[in-house]
C-alpha cells in the first residue's frame, strides 16, 4: 500500500512501547540486532526491538513497514553501509527514513551510522547522525543514546496532535475539560438521553483517534461507554488541560452528578444479573 494511503487509514490511536528498526537485512546486520540492538532497546524501557522480517503476520511487507514507523514508539534508522551495496547505504533503508522523516517529529527518529556521517548519501547528511566511539556499536553506547531519546521524546508535541487539537469543535473541548481532565476511573461516559450536538461531538473525537468506544464483552453486550484514548490524553496535555487529582474532582460540580450516574449505573447492572440469574434457576444475589 502506498504510504500515505496506510497512514491516512492505518494510524492507530495509542502508540506500542517498540522502538522500530529499519536496517538491512544481511547476516552482519542480524547479528547486530540480536547482540546490540535487541537488549539495548530492553535496557532503555521498550518492551522489544522490532523488525519487519521477525513478523509471522500474512501482510505485505511494505505495510508492515508503515504500521513500525506509524505505531511504535520510536524508530531506530541504521545508516551503516551495506556490504550487499557496496558500501553504500542500503536503499530499502533510505526509502524508510523518508517516510519516517515525513510522519513522525525529530525527537521519535533515531539515526546511527558506523562510518563518518559527512560520506553518507547527500541529502542525508545535513540530518543528525549519531556515531559510536571508535565506528563501533557498542550496546552501552546505544542504550545510553536511546534513553537520552526517550527522554527528549514528547508526544503531546507531535505535527498529529497538534492538528487533532486544531480540529476540535467548542463542544469538544468542553468534553476534554469537564471529563477529559478527571481522574481514572471516571473519566468515561456515555451520550445515552444527550442532545444530537454533543453526540456529534463525540462521533468527531472518535473520528479523530481521541475516543473509543468500549463495550462490556461477551458478558454483557449492550454495555457501552466512550474512553479517551492514549493520543487523546495527548491532545488533552496539549492543549493545556491538567489532569484533575481525586480531592480536586471532588469539589467540582459535575462530581455529584457522577456519583449519581455511577450508583444508577450499579443498581441497573444488579437488576440485570439477577434477572439473568432468575431466568436460569439461579437465585437473585447468588453467584452461579
Amino acid at each position: 500500500m502506498w504510504a500515505k494511503f496506510f497512514f491516512e487509514r492505518f494510524w492507530e490511536s495509542t502508540q506500542r512501547n517498540e522502538l522500530f528498526v529499519c536496517m538491512p537485512f544481511h547476516q552482519e546486520f542480524d547479528k547486530r540486532f540480536s547482540t546490540i540492538v535487541e537488549p539495548s532497546a530492553r535496557e532503555a524501557g521498550f518492551e522489544k526491538a522490532a523488525r519487519v522480517d521477525q513478523s509471522t503476520e500474512g501482510n505485505v511487507i511494505t505495510d508492515k513497514i508503515w504500521d513500525g514507523i506509524a505505531n511504535c514508539k520510536m524508530v531506530l534508522v541504521d545508516l551503516t553501509d551495506d556490504p550487499q551495496s557496496k558500501g553504500h547505504v542500503n536503499g530499502n533503508v533510505l526509502l524508510e527514513l523518508g517516510v519516517a522523516q515525513a510522519m513522525r517529529e525529530p525527537s521519535a527518529v533515531v539515526i546511527i551510522r558506523d562510518e563518518d556521517p559527512k560520506t553518507a548519501d547527500f541529502d542525508v547528511r545535513g540530518l543528525t547522525i549519531n556515531r559510536p566511539g571508535g565506528g563501533k556499536l557498542s550496546k552501552e553506547w546505544l542504550k545510553d543514546l536511546l534513553c537520552a531519546s526517550v527522554r527528549n521524546h514528547n508526544w503531546s508535541e507531535s505535527k498529529r496532535v497538534k492538528a487533532a487539537a486544531e480540529s476540535i469543535d467548542e463542544i469538544g473541548l468542553v468534553l476534554m475539560w469537564e471529563i477529559g481532565r478527571r481522574p481514572k476511573d471516571w473519566r468515561h461516559f456515555n451520550t445515552v438521553g444527550q442532545p444530537a450536538e454533543v453526540k456529534l461531538a463525540v462521533l468527531r473525537l472518535m473520528d479523530l483517534g481521541i475516543l473509543r468506544l468500549g463495550t462490556g464483552g461477551p458478558s454483557a453486550p449492550t454495555e457501552h461507554a466512550y474512553h479517551w484514548t492514549p493520543f487523546g490524553d495527548q491532545v488533552i496535555k496539549h492543549l493545556g488541560i491538567n489532569m484533575m487529582t481525586m480531592p480536586e474532582f471532588e469539589k467540582t460540580p459535575g462530581y455529584p452528578q457522577a456519583v449519581k450516574d455511577r450508583d444508577k449505573y450499579v443498581e441497573s447492572r444488579k437488576r440485570l444479573q439477577d434477572g439473568m440469574r432468575s431466568t436460569s434457576g439461579i437465585a437473585p444475589g447468588t453467584n452461579p
